[in-house]
């Protein structure tokens, strides 16, 4: 089992396992960590427990649809969950301790700060692995009430 949370304690987890972890170079997530790319462990939603603080995380739309979770009060990016994802995104750096595996590939790898060589063998992929990219949102369905307030006077 592994503990983890964010710089203030605030917020807290456990995980009983990481499914995987991966190198995200996005321009996004470079900015919000100040670093040169961000990691992230992937874990099963049935394998990840709040312990605190969950009530106090904020959101932020990064991009459309797309949310970033942090702590209120000392900023750390915390826990979050990608609606087009099965599992939870968790900021590899909060772990405590060994997560038992190691980083298996990195995405957007054509965002990289110009600064960054990527310099071991881990596969790299420009954007979004297949299969893992944002799903566009489903249409909503239209009521009778939608139509009367979108109908065109004549």
């Amino acid at each position: 089992m592994l503990k983890g949370g964010c710089a203030c304690g605030n917020v807290r987890f456990e995980i009983d396992s990481v499914r995987s972890l991966t190198h995200c170079h996005c321009t996004i997530c470079r900015k919000l960590t100040g670093a040169s790319f961000a990691t992230y462990a992937h874990v099963e939603k049935s394998k990840f427990r709040w312990l605190g603080g969950q009530g106090t995380v904020r959101r932020y739309e990064s991009a459309p649809g797309s949310f970033r979770a942090f702590c209120p009060k000392c900023g750390s990016l915390v826990p979050g969950q990608a609606p087009y994802l099965e599992t939870i995104s968790v900021p590899a750096g909060l772990i405590e301790g060994d997560p038992g595996v190691r980083p298996k590939l990195h995405v957007f790898a054509s965002s990289r700060a110009q600064w960054w060589e990527i310099t071991d063998d881990l596969p790299q992929y420009a954007t979004w692995v297949t299969g893992h990219e944002p799903k566009p949102p489903a249409p909503r369905a239209t009521t009778s009430r939608t139509k009367k307030r979108t109908k065109k006077k004549t």
